[in-house]
């Protein structure tokens, strides 16, 4: 599918979204999913489930192109009590499962999202954003970076043995 950036709309998504944003998130994640050990998987799995399946205290952000969702973040603020989130620094936000669907990448569908969550970060007077992501991960990261996030080793753990999730952080104090 080809996705003109001027025709992207970026929205709140609403409750019969989600079977269409699970589905986009695990197709996106799928091909990181591969390298994993079965038992891995299955956790990996369960994980976004029960990330996508939390109603409150997060702000679910589409992106939609020719009336189809092409891809989603999530959005917790420093003040959300989710118990999902990772990210607890005090006046910081977190980005969480940014997925575009693997027809659509390469035209800026994930830069969008991305930079709404700045927007909304900055509304809200977040002090700044926080977010994890892999090695594997090479295209969200060189997109994170060239959005001015910056590597923040103190959000780096670890949730199972040999997987390091790396911190990145995107000041909003010096915006």
């Amino acid at each position: 599918m080809m996705t003109d950036i001027n025709k992207i709309f970026i929205r709140n998504a609403v409750e019969s979204e989600q079977d269409i944003i699970r589905a986009i998130v695990e197709e996106a994640y799928e091909e990181y999913a591969r390298t994993m050990s079965d038992s891995m998987r299955e956790e990996y799995n369960r994980r976004l489930v029960a990330t996508l399946g939390i109603k409150e205290s997060v702000e679910r952000i589409v992106a939609e192109s020719g009336g189809n969702i092409v891809g989603s973040v999530l959005l917790y603020h420093s003040t959300s009590s989710a118990s999902e989130r990772v990210v607890r620094n005090p006046g910081w936000a977190e980005l969480r499962l940014l997925a575009v669907q693997p027809s659509t990448r390469g035209h800026g569908v994930g830069a969008l999202l991305v930079q709404e969550c700045i927007r909304r970060a900055q509304v809200n007077g977040e002090r700044a954003i926080g977010l994890h992501t892999k090695d594997e991960m090479h295209s969200a990261v060189c997109l994170y970076e060239r959005l001015g996030f910056t590597r923040f080793q103190d959000l780096d753990f670890s949730p199972a043995s040999g997987v390091l999730l790396k911190g990145y952080c995107y000041n909003l104090d010096d915006r």
